[in-house]
């Protein structure tokens, strides 16, 4: 059995899915945080072992004890990933960075980069010794022996300028070899726009899957909700674990009751599916014509029992526009909302001037082959037989 070492968060369950899936065919062993202090939740404890930086003293020194026959990262955007990924290329151990979510482009991230009101969070780019007592900056400086040392000023060149401006804007302009993995895997030629124009990296290095996350959403459900409901797919703008603030949780609440009014308007219920950022927050206005929706078996069911759906650029957006009429709110440039709206079925309307005038469905034919060719990619349930393939094969 294959020892895979992902690099990757194991707090949100539906990031994790595609390696609880294919368990029983690879020994997952997840780099997790810089200790076990920083986990804020573990769902991969019941298939996969979980390590984190501060168990070791240096990349050679993580690799030589878990001895992986693959990496896959969720990222290579700080100077931990960095140095560990230059130190697998030089051992020859084959990595990958896998797709999670929907990537757009660089003037996307870019523009979400310069309006994020970033809090002071700990973070893996932080050079500055954590209250863990672990040293960033001397694991890297460990991990990069004899000639390797020469790549510590760009990758603290890297850390700095992410720190400064933003990680976009540092990886478009400051790429260099070493923070690149062997192979991407993408959804679609639409997901892979961004690492083309941060890493500049042409298509024989990348591979494509088809959606593991959505393919699902293609099925049509029989047995639908007896209820007159709207649903808004949200997003974590107020409250979120990574720092950013879009929008003021004031701002959110008027929001929703806004859209509650326009349902009450039309003797709906405003269903509403939060982000899983959004799971604990105690802020959320209670309504009596408001349902909040977290953590569901089967969404796919509520997204075809609704009369329409709202949005705004989040990955579930895609199979509420497969399935239903839906209006998405504008707050800034969405590469993803740019994509959609040659969709007959959808309508875009800005986030803080809409009225109730403007939220008309438009009820035309569903265009559901362009949404396969562009996010699904595949209509078949082969996304993760694809993906167990190429961990598979040898390299």
């Amino acid at each position: 059995m294959k020892k895979i070492l992902v690099i990757w968060p194991t707090h949100r369950e539906d990031w994790i899915l595609p390696f609880k899936t294919l368990s029983e065919e690879f020994e997952f062993i997840f780099l997790s945080g810089i200790s076990y202090d920083s986990e804020q939740k573990n769902y991969v404890k019941d298939f996969a072992r979980t390590v984190h930086w501060s168990d070791y003293n240096s990349a050679k020194h993580l690799l030589d004890s878990i001895k992986p026959d693959k990496l896959v990262f969720m990222s290579v955007d700080s100077g931990l990933n960095i140095a560990l990924n230059l130190v697998a290329k030089q051992k020859g151990i084959p990595n990958y960075l896998l797709q999670h979510g929907i990537y757009t482009n660089y003037k996307d991230y870019r523009n979400r980069e310069k309006i994020w009101k970033k809090k002071e969070l700990a973070a893996q780019n932080n050079l500055a010794k954590s209250s863990s007592g672990f040293s960033s900056f001397r694991w890297i400086n460990n991990s990069l022996e004899g000639f390797k040392k020469a790549w510590l000023l760009p990758i603290s060149l890297f850390i700095k300028a992410s720190q400064k401006i933003g990680p976009y804007w540092a990886a478009k302009h400051l790429s260099f070899e070493a923070k690149k993995p062997d192979q991407y895997i993408c959804f679609s030629p639409f997901n892979a726009t961004i690492h083309k124009e941060l890493d500049k990296i042409g298509e024989d290095r990348i591979q494509y899957i088809g959606s593991p996350e959505l393919v699902q959403y293609l099925k049509k459900e029989e047995d639908l909700i007896e209820e007159n409901f709207y649903l808004h797919v949200d997003q974590a703008f107020a409250e979120n674990s990574f720092g950013e603030e879009t929008v003021s949780k004031e701002g959110m609440i008027a929001f929703y009751l806004k859209l509650s009014d326009f349902c009450l308007s039309k003797n709906a219920k405003l269903y509403i599916k939060l982000h899983p950022e959004s799971y604990h927050s105690d802020w959320l206005p209670r309504h009596d014509n408001i349902v909040y929706l977290r953590k569901v078996d089967n969404f796919n069911r509520y997204i075809q029992s609704a009369i329409g759906c709202f949005g705004f650029y989040s990955t579930m957006v895609i199979p509420a526009v497969y399935w239903k009429p839906t209006i998405l709110f504008t707050i800034f440039y969405s590469a993803l909302q740019e994509a959609l709206q040659d969709i007959e079925q959808v309508k875009i309307v800005p986030f803080r001037q809409f009225t109730a005038e403007e939220l008309v469905f438009n009820a035309s034919k569903l265009e559901q082959a362009k949404l396969i060719d562009r996010f699904f990619y595949s209509r078949e349930s082969i996304s993760l037989k694809l993906l167990g393939k190429i961990l598979h094969a040898e390299n």
